[in-house]
């Protein structure tokens, strides 16, 4: 069974993000060192979080190679996040496993049509070794799968300054030509009411709702996100 693990979000400068959700009053993580980093984590203590990634469009060249390696799948994936452009990018939807290769098997299964599955890592700033695996389903557009984080990353406690508590929604639109693949793929989901589907013209993350925020956040300085406040019931 799957769930949402998180929203990422395309940005130019990691470290300008830094700074503007800093003052925007949430506490934000570096996924590495700080002089090096490539991406940054707004975590909660419960539900999906939030990733920020900067990658050189150039990247795209890597797809042929990527696709022979690990699938085509793998390599349509590399060339979407590489786009040029800010804004949200991608949904990930996690297991509890440490491994994929039961998910990988079921999604197949399923008439999903997957990469194989791939191992990532990275260092985090207080030195310690994070590993992880990954896959790309196809088209692009459809969210791809991640493995629980070994060892587990999620702080055990969270204060983000402006109020912030959690994710209560992510809401994600699916076009009619996607509609099918999504299902296929979102049959192996959990039904928590975390992910809201709606129709589009273009499939991707729409919006994430977050609940508890003391003030309205400033647009300008999201980079693209688009993080919203749950409606009101009157």
């Amino acid at each position: 069974m799957l769930r949402c693990s998180h929203v990422l979000c395309k940005v130019d400068d990691v470290r300008s993000v830094v700074r503007d959700y800093t003052e925007l009053g949430f506490t934000v993580e570096w996924g590495s060192a700080p002089e090096r980093a490539h991406n940054a984590l707004v975590w909660f203590e419960e539900g999906p979080f939030i990733e920020f990634f900067q990658l050189p469009a150039r990247f795209r060249l890597l797809k042929w190679p990527m696709s022979a390696v690990n699938g085509v799948a793998a390599g349509e994936r590399l060339v979407r996040w590489a786009r040029p452009g800010e804004g949200w990018r991608d949904l990930a939807l996690e297991t509890d496993d440490t491994e994929l290769a039961g998910v990988h098997s079921a999604l197949r299964a399923g008439q999903v049509r997957v990469s194989r599955v791939m191992k990532g890592r990275r260092t985090r700033p207080d030195g310690d070794r994070v590993r992880y695996q990954f896959l790309a389903a196809h088209p692009a557009r459809l969210p791809f799968v991640v493995s629980a984080y070994d060892p587990p990353q999620r702080p055990a406690a969270v204060h983000h300054p402006n109020g912030a508590r959690r994710i209560t929604r992510v809401r994600m639109g699916v076009a009619d030509h996607d509609r099918a693949a999504f299902d296929a793929l979102t049959a192996h989901v959990r039904r928590d009411g975390l992910l809201a589907v709606e129709g589009a013209e273009r499939t991707g993350v729409v919006a994430a709702e977050l609940d508890g925020l003391t003030h309205p956040l400033d647009p300008a300085r999201l980079h693209g996100a688009v993080l919203t406040s749950p409606a009101r019931k009157e």
